[in-house]
């Protein structure tokens, strides 16, 4: 009898302290309560005759592109003399032939690569198994160069400004700090549609390969990129590059990709490819998760846009909708939800009853009726 009360008494100060640790930390953060999980779907944009005209290709249209982007790296004019690289240094002819031959070589690799694999992060994981790092570093550097190009080429999917337009604040022009993003895509499409509301002015985002000190919680909507980005420097570059007029948007690409493998601390700065996916081991994995939990301890609702959750993507799955301690309902939107939601169903916590509502209208982010 006194075992049983005993046990009693220890459970309800179990039950107090899981109540007060979750009361003390919403004290804090207030954070967001709606969260839009997204993967490839949400950038497919729009096509014409089969054509890209807004958005990032899928996996059925990656080989023609990387074809296209071969013939783009290949019909580089190299000028002779000096060329100017971003205001940074100054390169030669021969020393930007050589950086467009590996390239080429590289791109031929990558290419073979990626006929012979369902996914192209499929291949990644693949040689990340395998521990062979220069391919592994190579392809990711890779990814960066073509998804440089392809935003350079396109209008970013038009459903992101539209959905800035509906849920920006009026007056400070940031997302609202009940909404935030965990993203699975290294693409830009984001960024770019939020440059155009708030120029010169970045999102509030958090990647593993961030040069620098591990950014501040804002009080504000948060991105977090679980795969990080394809891109080479901090911030959005791909207007960086399409604004630069002292040298060529092929050039450019061939020096960024030369220069992020190569070692270039003596020039006072170090490129690398800020695309380190989810699974890949980082300096920053705990950092990440703590900023993603102090963001999701308050997430009562997500909203899951074109990502399938994938098997090898299935740990960082569950270990991020674990951190929702609050959810209670998820929204699928999807051409096909059905599929999708009998994959997410894994990740879901066990112990929780939580609903879900299938959405097939694509034709825009869906907004909640909680927002």
């Amino acid at each position: 009898m006194h075992v049983a009360r005993a046990m009693g008494i220890i459970a309800n100060k179990v039950s107090f302290a899981r109540t007060f640790i979750l009361w003390f930390t919403n004290g804090i953060n207030e954070m967001s309560k709606t969260i839009y999980y997204i993967g490839a779907g949400a950038s497919y944009g729009l096509r014409e005759n089969g054509e890209i005209v807004e958005g990032i290709p899928v996996v059925k249209e990656l080989p023609k592109e990387f074809e296209a982007f071969k013939h783009f790296i290949e019909d580089a004019e190299i000028p002779e003399g000096e060329i100017v690289f971003q205001d940074m240094y100054q390169t030669g002819h021969n020393d930007v032939e050589n950086a467009k031959m590996y390239m080429l070589q590289d791109m031929n690799s990558l290419m073979q690569g990626i006929k012979e694999h369902a996914t192209i992060d499929t291949y990644a994981r693949k040689l990340y198994l395998k521990k062979r790092n220069r391919d592994f570093e190579q392809l990711k550097a890779l990814l960066c160069a073509f998804f440089l190009w392809e935003q350079l080429q396109h209008k970013p999917d038009g459903r992101y400004d539209t959905f800035l337009a509906n849920v920006l604040d009026e007056k400070t022009l940031n997302i609202p700090k009940n909404i935030s993003f965990v993203s699975w895509n290294y693409d830009s499409q984001m960024e770019l549609a939020f440059q155009s509301y708030r120029l010169n002015t970045g999102l509030a985002l958090f990647e593993k390969n961030i040069v620098g000190s591990w950014p501040l919680l804002t009080d504000y909507g948060r991105v977090f990129k679980v795969n990080g980005s394809a891109t080479f420097a901090n911030g959005e570059i791909v207007s960086l590059i399409h604004e630069y007029n002292k040298t060529s948007v092929a050039i450019q690409i061939i020096q960024f990709y030369s220069n992020s493998m190569a070692d270039t601390t003596s020039m006072g700065y170090q490129f690398k490819t800020h695309l380190s996916f989810a699974w890949e081991d980082s300096p920053n994995n705990e950092n990440m998760m703590e900023s993603l939990r102090k963001t999701l301890v308050d997430t009562e609702q997500v909203v899951v846009i074109g990502y399938s959750f994938p098997f090898f993507n299935r740990t960082k799955d569950r270990e991020i909708f674990n951190q929702m301690l609050n959810l209670k309902k998820v929204y699928v939107q999807d051409l096909n939800p059905n599929a999708v939601m009998q994959s997410m169903r894994a990740v879901l916590p066990v112990e929780k009853k939580i609903e879900v509502v299938p959405i097939t209208d694509c034709s825009q982010f869906y907004l909640p009726s909680e927002l």
